[in-house]
């Protein structure tokens, strides 16, 4: 079971670059990171929901719900840092470029892992800073940091702050769809709550802030528009991975996919 997790884990990392690539495109095609974000966002809601309620697991989560009582609060509204990760990573990944820009992720991916399960956060529990995993981010950070010397892009202080912001956010944002799913016993549901936290959030800045319609029209290939899928699938694989393994051991087993 846990090397099916950590494979489950590398391939949801391998994802996550390439939704980066694809979602920084469809910023260039919309002239906006934010309705980039928003089109990520309602795709992968649509996609949850569709599968949620074909499948009866809306149903189902339910009525788990009600026996067992509804998931805290921060499990619920952990996903509007999905919102943060898909528009500061649609405006950096064209900017700093992706080898920069998992750098960035990566450090705060390590940070936020290592402090989720500090203080036990997942379903997986407290797990302590042993000698042992500080060395394994240590490594991990150097390693994908060197991968990174030479690459081309312009290191942005603000742009990579925020990734950094973002990536520690992943790991909260990963304990609480586990949680959820532990709670309804249908990680597509939990998805779909993450997504919807996600969704709003985007859509109500983008409201408050873009200035008329897409600056480069609506005319996005449909290629650039299946970043919402990937974002999905990944949300579902690791709802389940996360209380198997704890935060940490994800987060690395998702920058490796990543790099």
């Amino acid at each position: 079971m846990h090397r099916l997790a950590l494979v489950l884990a590398f391939a949801a990392g391998a994802a996550l670059s390439a939704q980066a690539f694809v979602n920084g495109r469809l910023a260039g095609s919309l002239g906006s990171a934010l309705l980039a974000g928003t089109v990520n966002n309602a795709v992968g809601l649509a996609a949850l929901l569709s599968v949620a309620v074909g499948t009866g697991a809306l149903g189902r989560a339910r009525r788990a719900v009600a026996r067992a009582g509804r998931p805290r609060i921060w499990q619920l509204v952990a996903g509007a840092n999905g919102a943060l990760f898909i528009v500061v990573t649609a405006t950096a990944a064209p900017e700093v470029g992706i080898a920069l820009l998992t750098v960035a992720l990566v450090c705060g991916q390590m940070g936020g892992g290592m402090l989720v399960d500090r203080f036990g956060l997942t379903p997986a529990g407290r797990r302590g800073l042993t000698p042992a995993r500080v060395l394994a981010v240590a490594l991990t950070v150097a390693a994908v940091a060197l991968a990174a010397l030479g690459a081309r892009g312009d290191p942005q202080v603000v742009l990579l702050t925020l990734a950094v912001v973002a990536g520690a956010g992943i790991a909260v944002q990963q304990a609480a769809v586990a949680h959820v799913t532990r709670v309804t016993g249908e990680p597509v549901v939990a998805g779909a709550v993450n997504f919807l936290m996600g969704a709003l959030v985007v859509t109500l800045v983008t409201a408050a802030i873009a200035d008329g319609p897409a600056g480069g029209g609506w005319s996005a290939p449909p290629g650039e528009q299946v970043g919402g899928l990937l974002g999905a699938t990944v949300t579902v694989l690791l709802a389940r991975v996360v209380a198997v393994l704890g935060a940490l051991r994800v987060v690395l087993a998702v920058v490796a996919g990543q790099s």
